[in-house]
């Protein structure tokens, strides 16, 4: 858990100083409600300004030290005291670095909870005038269309330096708000659940800590995402002494207002705009998406998938009701891929399917045209779908049911739920990522490759899925791009032949696939998952990636699963000293580790040395297929092994070259040695076909022998006498 922490520690740190965007005050306008709301809005936070001014000007021949001094502050409750609130925001707008050193995160917290709440006060009173002038009905978190003006209060949560449900580490956070029904009380929230969070905030004694602040903030909002699969972007608050800031965090980064000084009228003016704003706007400018309704006593998601992937006003939608989420959202930045196991809602055969939710990145297209893009992976499917249509087929492929770009409804008619959905202002960001979500119905369905019982049924898996990617490659001229643990599934077998093969396996996730035409630019772009990627992919190397780049990936799992257990119960037997080498798959800089697989397959010996070594013991099967797909990948005759200026040269064909370089040097021409040499990998390419056969073969081999040990380990379980798996 330390090393994760740690880990996360760092990201954020660097997210941090690298990767926000500051003084962007057009987060301001994201939120400015509809005009319907402004004659209720404008009211509301003039009424809250002149509270406080009044309050202000009665307090103002007071020390601070007698307006809620630090010993009233632990007498404070769970109740909301308006005169209380007025004096605290006084308190907290005339904080100073002579008063900060007597003064906690913790001191401060509770002026800060006050100001939120006397916000709330004045918006309870105008929206409830609001809802009874309107006849709108208030109905909390769940909308039935996209800009619905539906007043919210925004509450904080009650105690500070607190961890809240739902966080998969040890980490606390200073504060956090809440939206609550318009009905509820003002007061402040208890059990703070990661579930239920709109924003978290983080607070700091003094402006100098707001990078500190920020890497907290960074941190945190992890979990929001992780918790909250409605979530399409967060919004965050720091607090540095008097200065703060609110914070939007999207895909690709995060965006910071400028800061809003409480210490002056126009600072507090400022942020009570922002708070009464996000208590009118509509629910997917503060980042939520209406088309998903949480089901609690079910414990479930209801999920409405477009029927077609067009916009306009008529837009059909076929309801998905989950019944387990495969996986979450739990990085901060990139696709936020979720998926669950789903039936349709109004299905009463139960039949399952798998539902993809995911912000794709369309390729080599600017976001002015990338609107009319539909999303990768859903045109992959598609093609696929198209070209394997009446194939008998020996293995199994992911078929989809429906794909399309998500809709929200806005102003009556619907649009794409896209990056330019959320930015509808223009900031002046001419590098802003263009992102497309998309949803995507599958079958069949399948269970992570840790189910596997043995290493026979992993090879029967691996073997499946790379005769798909062969057979897609060939058919449909697609290239995955992305190989790893997380994209191939078990499926049990229920056939004729489930004595010989008693699973499956499933390539999945085509969100990386490209035509290998399409791919013809040559521009070196890294795709994959970093401990599998191969040493060409990682370093960015110009030249367009190939099958053999996959099948490498493929290596890469089969030793990594080797060394760590290729189930729950084999990861018990991993020995620490001997995972040392793998591990560097994962952690540092890709050229780093672009460098270190160099050196580990730079010959057999150090592939046997570094490598094989650290897998499990009776891993026999395992340990002979990485080594067949090693002596194919590495060491072609063709393109001189795995030759990196080592004496550990197994290759037949390089003895020759040793022979014919020693005469060169009697002869007394240029050493060889001095000569720049080949880039194996790179002239490998030549040669993918024979390859790609030779891998081919290898695996297959690898396939029979593993099919005749279930074949006899099913027989000998069946006579009581089957060995331990």
């Amino acid at each position: 858990m330390e090393e994760i922490m740690n880990e996360r520690r760092q990201e954020a740190e660097y997210i941090a100083k690298h990767a926000i965007r500051k003084d962007v005050d057009s987060l301001f306008s994201l939120v400015e409600p509809k005009k319907t709301a402004k004659s209720i809005v404008d009211p509301i936070v003039e009424a809250t300004l002149t509270t406080i001014n009044n309050g202000f000007s009665a307090l103002s021949g007071k020390s601070l030290d007698a307006v809620i001094g630090k010993d009233e502050l632990k007498k404070y409750g769970d109740s909301f005291d308006l005169d209380r609130a007025v004096e605290s925001t006084f308190r907290l707008s005339n904080l100073n670095e002579e008063l900060f050193r007597g003064v906690s995160e913790a001191d401060m917290y509770p002026l800060f909870r006050d100001f939120i709440m006397l916000v709330a006060h004045h918006v309870k009173a105008g929206a409830e005038r609001f809802v009874a002038e309107r006849s709108v009905k208030p109905k909390g978190r769940r909308r039935k269309t996209s800009d619905a003006i539906e007043p919210v209060l925004i509450l904080p949560y009650n105690g500070t330096d607190f961890k809240p449900e739902g966080s998969d580490d040890r980490t606390k956070i200073d504060g956090a708000l809440a939206l609550c029904e318009l009905p509820s009380p003002i007061e402040p929230q208890s059990s703070p659940n990661h579930k239920d969070m709109f924003a978290i905030g983080e607070l700091k004694r003094q402006e100098r800590d707001s990078l500190q602040a920020f890497t907290q903030l960074v941190e945190y909002t992890r979990n929001i995402y992780a918790n909250q699969d409605h979530r399409r972007f967060a919004w965050g608050l720091t607090m540095c002494g008097t200065k703060v800031r609110g914070c939007l965090f999207h895909h690709d980064g995060v965006r910071a207002t400028s800061t809003m000084d409480f210490a002056s009228h126009g600072g507090r003016e400022k942020l009570v705009t922002l708070l009464v704003h996000w208590s009118f706007c509509s629910f997917t400018r503060l980042g939520y998406d209406t088309n998903m309704t949480r089901l609690r006593e079910e414990n479930a998601w209801e999920i409405r998938c477009p029927d077609h992937d067009h916009d306009g006003k008529r837009n059909s939608f076929t309801s998905y009701v989950t019944t387990r989420t495969i996986v979450n959202a739990s990085s901060l930045f990139g696709r936020h891929t979720r998926c669950y196991i789903a039936r349709r809602k109004d299905d009463t055969s139960g039949t399952e399917v798998v539902l993809k939710d995911s912000w794709s990145l369309p390729r080599d297209l600017k976001k002015q045209s990338a609107i009319l893009t539909v999303p990768d992976e859903a045109r992959n499917l598609q093609l696929i779908k198209e070209k394997f249509a009446g194939e008998n087929l020996n293995f199994s492929y992911p078929q989809v049911v429906t794909s399309s770009r998500a809709k929200l409804s806005v102003g009556g008619k619907y649009i794409i739920d896209d990056t330019l959905a959320i930015y509808e202002y223009d900031d002046g960001d001419e590098e802003q990522m263009y992102r497309v979500r998309s949803l995507i119905v599958t079958t069949p369905v399948g269970g992570f490759i840790k189910r596997v019982k043995n290493e026979a049924e992993l090879v029967l898996v691996l073997s499946d899925a790379m005769e798909c990617h062969n057979a897609i490659l060939e058919k449909c001229g697609l290239l995955h791009r992305d190989i790893s643990v997380n994209n191939i599934l078990v499926i049990t077998n229920d056939g004729d032949d489930s004595l010989r093969r008693p699973v499956k396996g499933l390539l999945i996730d085509y969100d990386h696939a490209i035509s290998v035409d399409q791919d013809s630019t040559g521009n070196g772009t890294r795709s994959g998952t970093l401990p599998y990627m191969s040493i060409h992919n990682l370093e960015g190397a110009p030249g367009k990636r190939s099958a053999l780049d996959d099948w490498e990936s493929l290596l890469y799992l089969i030793c990594w699963l080797g060394t760590f257990g290729i189930n729950s119960k084999d990861r018990d037997n991993i020995n620490k000293d001997e995972t040392a080498e793998i591990e560097k798959w994962r952690r540092g800089t890709m050229k780093s580790i672009a460098k270190c697989k160099r050196n580990q397959m730079d010959s057999i010996t150090n592939f046997n040395r570094l490598i094989l070594a650290g897998f499990q013991e009776e891993y026999f099967v395992l340990k002979l297929l990485a080594t067949n797909i090693y002596m194919a990948l590495f060491q072609h005759n063709g393109c001189e092994g795995a030759y990196f200026d080592t004496k550990d040269i197994v290759a037949p064909h390089s003895y020759a070259l040793a022979i014919a370089a020693k005469l060169n040097s009697l002869q007394g021409g240029q050493s060889s040695s001095k000569q720049p040499k080949p880039d194996p990998l790179a002239v490998r390419k030549e040669y993918e076909k024979a390859i790609v056969d030779d891998l081919l073969k290898a695996i297959r081999s690898a396939t029979e022998a593993s099919e005749d040990y279930c074949v006899l380990l099913a027989t000998a379980q069946g006579s009581g006498t089957a060995p331990n798996q």
